[in-house]
Protein backbone atom coordinates (compact mmCIF):
# COMPACT_ATOMS: atom_id res chain seq x y z
CA UNK A 1 0.00 0.00 0.00
CA UNK A 2 1.42 3.46 -0.91
CA UNK A 3 2.46 6.29 1.70
CA UNK A 4 0.28 9.11 2.35
CA UNK A 5 0.39 11.37 -0.86
CA UNK A 6 1.90 14.84 -0.28
CA UNK A 7 2.89 17.08 -3.18
CA UNK A 8 6.42 18.58 -1.86
CA UNK A 9 7.43 22.05 -3.93
CA UNK A 10 11.29 21.96 -4.51
CA UNK A 11 12.29 24.90 -2.68
CA UNK A 12 13.39 27.79 -4.85
CA UNK A 13 12.77 26.04 -8.10
CA UNK A 14 9.49 25.65 -10.04
CA UNK A 15 9.41 21.74 -9.32
CA UNK A 16 7.37 19.39 -7.30
CA UNK A 17 8.12 16.32 -6.09
CA UNK A 18 5.16 13.87 -5.10
CA UNK A 19 5.76 10.76 -3.39
CA UNK A 20 3.81 7.31 -2.88
CA UNK A 21 4.55 4.26 -4.56
CA UNK A 22 7.50 6.43 -6.68
CA UNK A 23 8.80 9.41 -6.50
CA UNK A 24 8.10 11.70 -9.29
CA UNK A 25 9.34 15.02 -9.93
CA UNK A 26 6.41 17.04 -11.85
CA UNK A 27 8.26 20.16 -14.13
CA UNK A 28 5.28 22.52 -15.93
CA UNK A 29 6.07 25.20 -19.15
CA UNK A 30 9.33 24.51 -20.00
CA UNK A 31 8.25 26.31 -23.87
CA UNK A 32 11.65 25.40 -25.44
CA UNK A 33 12.52 27.61 -28.56
CA UNK A 34 10.38 30.82 -26.91
CA UNK A 35 13.30 32.93 -27.75
CA UNK A 36 13.17 32.56 -31.73
CA UNK A 37 9.41 34.29 -31.57
CA UNK A 38 11.28 36.65 -29.35
CA UNK A 39 13.33 37.81 -31.86
CA UNK A 40 10.80 38.15 -33.96
CA UNK A 41 9.45 41.26 -31.77
CA UNK A 42 13.15 42.53 -31.52
CA UNK A 43 13.74 40.60 -28.29
CA UNK A 44 17.14 39.40 -29.07
CA UNK A 45 18.05 36.33 -26.15
CA UNK A 46 20.40 34.19 -26.90
CA UNK A 47 19.26 29.88 -26.93
CA UNK A 48 18.33 29.01 -23.11
CA UNK A 49 17.80 25.68 -23.61
CA UNK A 50 21.32 24.75 -22.41
CA UNK A 51 20.41 27.19 -19.13
CA UNK A 52 17.12 25.33 -18.94
CA UNK A 53 18.17 21.74 -19.09
CA UNK A 54 21.06 22.84 -16.52
CA UNK A 55 18.72 23.94 -13.95
CA UNK A 56 15.92 20.56 -14.60
CA UNK A 57 18.88 18.44 -14.08
CA UNK A 58 19.87 20.44 -11.20
CA UNK A 59 16.20 19.38 -9.81
CA UNK A 60 16.48 15.96 -11.20
CA UNK A 61 19.95 15.68 -9.27
CA UNK A 62 18.19 17.12 -6.33
CA UNK A 63 15.10 14.70 -5.78
CA UNK A 64 16.74 11.69 -7.44
CA UNK A 65 13.39 10.86 -9.18
CA UNK A 66 11.94 7.55 -10.09
CA UNK A 67 9.67 9.12 -12.89
CA UNK A 68 10.16 12.99 -14.18
CA UNK A 69 6.69 14.04 -15.56
CA UNK A 70 6.94 17.06 -18.05
CA UNK A 71 2.82 18.54 -17.41
CA UNK A 72 2.90 20.01 -20.72
CA UNK A 73 4.29 23.09 -23.59
CA UNK A 74 8.00 21.42 -23.72
CA UNK A 75 8.18 23.20 -26.53
CA UNK A 76 7.02 26.38 -27.87
CA UNK A 77 6.20 27.15 -31.46
CA UNK A 78 2.71 26.64 -32.76
CA UNK A 79 1.28 24.78 -34.62
CA UNK A 80 4.35 24.12 -36.53
CA UNK A 81 7.95 22.66 -35.61
CA UNK A 82 10.86 25.10 -35.51
CA UNK A 83 14.25 24.63 -36.88
CA UNK A 84 14.56 25.13 -33.11
CA UNK A 85 12.20 22.88 -32.19
CA UNK A 86 14.16 19.98 -34.17
CA UNK A 87 18.07 20.69 -32.68
CA UNK A 88 16.78 21.18 -29.33
CA UNK A 89 13.64 19.19 -27.74
CA UNK A 90 15.21 15.95 -28.88
CA UNK A 91 18.26 16.96 -26.84
CA UNK A 92 16.62 18.29 -23.83
CA UNK A 93 14.29 15.19 -23.68
CA UNK A 94 17.20 12.73 -24.22
CA UNK A 95 19.34 14.24 -21.97
CA UNK A 96 16.02 13.75 -19.41
CA UNK A 97 15.66 10.20 -20.22
CA UNK A 98 19.53 9.59 -19.06
CA UNK A 99 17.73 9.66 -15.26
CA UNK A 100 14.12 8.44 -15.32
CA UNK A 101 11.64 7.61 -17.30
CA UNK A 102 9.81 10.55 -18.78
CA UNK A 103 5.83 11.35 -19.25
CA UNK A 104 4.67 14.64 -21.00
CA UNK A 105 1.30 15.72 -20.26
CA UNK A 106 0.75 17.25 -24.02
CA UNK A 107 0.02 21.09 -23.52
CA UNK A 108 -1.49 23.47 -26.28
CA UNK A 109 2.20 24.55 -27.72
CA UNK A 110 2.74 20.38 -27.70
CA UNK A 111 1.71 19.55 -31.46
CA UNK A 112 3.65 17.06 -33.46
CA UNK A 113 6.13 16.13 -30.16
CA UNK A 114 5.83 12.85 -30.78
CA UNK A 115 8.15 13.65 -33.95
CA UNK A 116 10.42 14.59 -31.66
CA UNK A 117 11.25 12.09 -29.29
CA UNK A 118 14.97 10.69 -29.00
CA UNK A 119 14.02 7.41 -30.43
CA UNK A 120 12.48 8.97 -33.80
CA UNK A 121 15.72 11.04 -33.82
CA UNK A 122 18.16 7.93 -33.17
CA UNK A 123 19.22 7.44 -36.59
CA UNK A 124 20.86 11.33 -36.09
CA UNK A 125 22.26 10.70 -32.88
CA UNK A 126 24.59 8.13 -31.32
CA UNK A 127 22.49 5.53 -29.76
CA UNK A 128 19.15 6.05 -27.73
CA UNK A 129 18.38 7.79 -23.87
CA UNK A 130 18.58 4.65 -20.66
CA UNK A 131 14.97 5.43 -20.42
CA UNK A 132 11.23 5.84 -22.74
CA UNK A 133 9.85 9.44 -23.02
CA UNK A 134 6.06 8.81 -23.53
CA UNK A 135 3.51 11.61 -24.65
CA UNK A 136 0.08 11.04 -23.38
CA UNK A 137 -3.20 12.68 -24.42
CA UNK A 138 -4.49 16.59 -23.94
CA UNK A 139 -7.21 15.32 -21.24
CA UNK A 140 -4.22 14.34 -18.55
CA UNK A 141 -3.34 10.96 -17.12
CA UNK A 142 -2.99 9.31 -13.80
CA UNK A 143 0.32 8.05 -11.96
CA UNK A 144 0.72 6.54 -8.97
CA UNK A 145 -2.38 8.21 -7.57
CA UNK A 146 -2.30 12.06 -8.68
CA UNK A 147 -3.84 13.32 -11.79
CA UNK A 148 -1.82 15.02 -14.44
CA UNK A 149 -3.05 17.69 -17.08
CA UNK A 150 -1.87 20.30 -18.31
CA UNK A 151 -4.78 22.36 -17.93
CA UNK A 152 -5.51 24.00 -21.30
CA UNK A 153 -8.70 21.20 -22.23
CA UNK A 154 -11.20 19.22 -20.39
CA UNK A 155 -9.69 16.76 -18.22
CA UNK A 156 -10.95 13.16 -18.11
CA UNK A 157 -13.31 12.76 -15.51
CA UNK A 158 -11.11 10.02 -13.56
CA UNK A 159 -8.34 12.61 -12.47
CA UNK A 160 -11.76 13.78 -9.97
CA UNK A 161 -10.76 10.58 -8.14
CA UNK A 162 -7.35 11.59 -7.07
CA UNK A 163 -6.64 13.62 -3.88
CA UNK A 164 -4.62 16.03 -5.83
CA UNK A 165 -4.91 17.02 -9.92
CA UNK A 166 -1.38 18.98 -11.11
CA UNK A 167 -1.60 21.44 -13.56
CA UNK A 168 0.09 24.25 -15.30
CA UNK A 169 -1.05 26.49 -18.51
CA UNK A 170 -1.68 30.06 -16.45
CA UNK A 171 2.44 30.20 -15.33
CA UNK A 172 0.99 31.75 -11.93
CA UNK A 173 2.11 35.04 -10.84
CA UNK A 174 1.38 37.66 -8.06
CA UNK A 175 2.44 41.48 -8.06
CA UNK A 176 3.83 42.82 -5.13
CA UNK A 177 4.04 46.67 -4.32
CA UNK A 178 5.19 48.40 -1.97
CA UNK A 179 3.67 50.39 1.00
CA UNK A 180 4.46 53.63 -0.86
CA UNK A 181 3.58 52.15 -4.42
CA UNK A 182 7.46 53.06 -5.50
CA UNK A 183 8.54 49.58 -6.12
CA UNK A 184 6.88 47.18 -7.68
CA UNK A 185 7.92 43.24 -8.80
CA UNK A 186 6.44 39.97 -9.98
CA UNK A 187 6.73 36.77 -8.30
CA UNK A 188 5.89 33.26 -9.72
CA UNK A 189 3.62 31.51 -7.20
CA UNK A 190 2.16 28.33 -6.68
CA UNK A 191 -1.60 28.48 -6.51
CA UNK A 192 -3.41 26.25 -4.39
CA UNK A 193 -7.35 25.46 -4.12
CA UNK A 194 -9.91 22.94 -4.20
CA UNK A 195 -12.46 21.78 -7.15
CA UNK A 196 -16.07 23.09 -6.80
CA UNK A 197 -17.81 19.86 -6.62
CA UNK A 198 -20.95 21.63 -8.02
CA UNK A 199 -19.34 22.68 -11.34
CA UNK A 200 -17.48 19.59 -11.81
CA UNK A 201 -20.75 17.33 -11.24
CA UNK A 202 -22.26 19.67 -14.15
CA UNK A 203 -20.00 19.23 -16.52
CA UNK A 204 -19.49 15.21 -15.55
CA UNK A 205 -23.10 14.16 -14.83
CA UNK A 206 -22.04 10.56 -15.03
CA UNK A 207 -19.50 11.49 -12.22
CA UNK A 208 -20.27 9.11 -9.28
CA UNK A 209 -20.09 10.54 -5.89
CA UNK A 210 -18.01 6.98 -4.73
CA UNK A 211 -15.44 8.23 -7.37
CA UNK A 212 -14.97 11.87 -6.17
CA UNK A 213 -11.57 12.11 -4.80
CA UNK A 214 -11.98 16.02 -3.47
CA UNK A 215 -8.69 16.81 -4.71
CA UNK A 216 -6.76 20.10 -4.38
CA UNK A 217 -5.60 21.39 -7.29
CA UNK A 218 -2.07 22.82 -7.75
CA UNK A 219 -1.51 25.43 -10.68
CA UNK A 220 2.45 24.95 -11.01
CA UNK A 221 4.47 28.16 -11.66
CA UNK A 222 6.20 27.79 -15.48
CA UNK A 223 9.71 26.73 -15.73
CA UNK A 224 11.12 28.92 -18.12
CA UNK A 225 11.16 32.32 -16.38
CA UNK A 226 10.68 34.55 -19.74
CA UNK A 227 7.54 33.27 -20.69
CA UNK A 228 5.79 35.33 -18.79
CA UNK A 229 2.23 34.43 -17.05
CA UNK A 230 -0.88 35.23 -15.45
CA UNK A 231 -0.80 37.77 -12.29
CA UNK A 232 -3.48 36.50 -9.71
CA UNK A 233 -3.88 39.04 -8.31
CA UNK A 234 -4.63 41.84 -11.07
CA UNK A 235 -8.35 42.89 -10.68
CA UNK A 236 -8.17 42.10 -14.84
CA UNK A 237 -6.48 38.94 -14.62
CA UNK A 238 -8.45 36.46 -17.73
CA UNK A 239 -7.37 32.70 -16.24
CA UNK A 240 -6.97 30.27 -18.75
CA UNK A 241 -8.02 26.59 -19.88
CA UNK A 242 -11.42 25.15 -18.38
CA UNK A 243 -9.91 23.74 -14.97
CA UNK A 244 -9.41 26.84 -13.42
CA UNK A 245 -11.95 28.81 -15.10
CA UNK A 246 -15.06 26.92 -14.26
CA UNK A 247 -14.01 24.20 -11.78
CA UNK A 248 -12.24 25.57 -9.18
CA UNK A 249 -13.07 27.41 -5.51
CA UNK A 250 -11.37 30.88 -7.03
CA UNK A 251 -12.63 32.52 -3.50
CA UNK A 252 -10.35 29.66 -1.93
CA UNK A 253 -6.84 30.68 -4.00
CA UNK A 254 -3.62 30.55 -1.49
CA UNK A 255 -0.12 31.72 -3.50
CA UNK A 256 3.22 30.50 -2.07
CA UNK A 257 6.02 31.88 -2.94
CA UNK A 258 8.86 29.27 -4.37
CA UNK A 259 11.03 29.24 -1.24
CA UNK A 260 7.14 28.01 0.51
CA UNK A 261 6.34 30.97 2.06
CA UNK A 262 2.45 31.66 2.13
CA UNK A 263 1.42 34.90 1.23
CA UNK A 264 -2.22 34.55 1.49
CA UNK A 265 -5.65 33.88 -0.42
CA UNK A 266 -5.41 35.47 -3.83
CA UNK A 267 -8.16 37.46 -3.16
CA UNK A 268 -6.52 39.39 0.22
CA UNK A 269 -3.55 40.52 -1.93
CA UNK A 270 -4.16 43.96 -3.91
Amino acid sequence: MGISIKPKPLIDEAAMIVENEFKTLVIADLHLGIEAELRLKGINIGSQTEKLLESTLKCVKAAEPDVIILLGDVKHAVPKISWMDRREVPFFLTELAEYAPVYVAKGNHDGHLSKLLPKEMAAEREGKPKHEVYIKGTRGFLFDGVGYTHGHSWPSQDLFSAKYILIGHNHPRIRLVSPSSHYRSMKSVWIRTKCDYDAVKKHYPELEESSWGDPWVIIMPAFNEICGGVTFNSSNKRLLGPIATKLLRLNDMKAYLLDGTYIGKVGDLD
